[in-house]
């Protein structure tokens, strides 16, 4: 495969902030899963996504039934792989069991990452006040929590949850907006420090996209 045709991989995500809801293939500058697995798989520009927020899909019932549906999905697109991202909400375990059973009772070849941002997505923003810093213009970088993986669930504290603590961080009195949270994500530039401060959800996320998608990237 040439280096310059294009891999197209489909996201699949819960909320805006997550991912837009896109089915053409375009390139992931939009949606902090999309930008976070474009950074993941060290910036390929022949990366394309396809992008699907979970309300918009087909199957309903248990969360393993849409991850299932969304590999059958992406393999019946003729799409190179697929990525599955949902917030944990505070409940890590059980999510990823159901993310790690849906990508199992789909049993095709089709390369799928999966992964739980513990307790939300907002969680890994959280974690590089350099980016939040470069994102807003601030004049300093603000202060974050160490782990932020250890903030109670925005549905189980309105104050200290990681969204509230984000826009704090970033000197607004309101939740970040899904294109301000993409400005985050965008400035980046180091991904290790998310692993070590996100050690439950980000960490083996990234695992999983460099062990199953980014050789996609390589071959060629």
């Amino acid at each position: 495969m040439s280096r310059r045709e294009s891999v197209v991989i489909e996201v699949f995500g819960e909320g805006k902030t997550d991912v837009r809801h896109d089915p053409e293939a375009k390139s992931p500058t939009k949606g902090v899963v999309p930008i976070l697995l474009y950074a993941l798989c060290d910036k390929p520009t022949h990366l394309l996504v396809r992008c699907f927020g979970t309300p918009f899909m087909m199957s309903k019932g248990p969360l393993r039934r849409k991850v299932r549906f969304a590999k059958r999905q992406a393999k019946a697109n003729d799409s190179a792989g697929a990525v599955f991202v949902v917030d944990s909400e505070g409940d890590l375990r059980a999510r990823l069991e159901e993310l790690n059973k849906g990508r199992q009772m789909e049993r095709s070849d089709l390369p799928m990452a999966v992964g739980v941002a513990h307790p939300c997505i907002e969680a890994w923003l959280l974690a590089d006040p350099r980016a939040i810093r470069r994102a807003f213009r601030l004049a300093r970088s603000p202060e974050v929590p160490e782990r932020p993986e250890q903030c109670p669930a925005p549905r189980q504290d309105g104050g200290k949850d990681p969204k509230s603590l984000l826009a704090r961080a970033a000197g607004l009195g309101r939740h970040l907006s899904a294109d301000e949270c993409d400005r985050i994500a965008k400035a980046m530039r180091d991904v290790e420090l998310v692993c070590q401060r996100c050690p439950a959800g980000f960490a083996p996320f990234a695992g999983e996209v460099r062990a199953r998608i980014r050789p996609l990237f390589k071959a060629g």
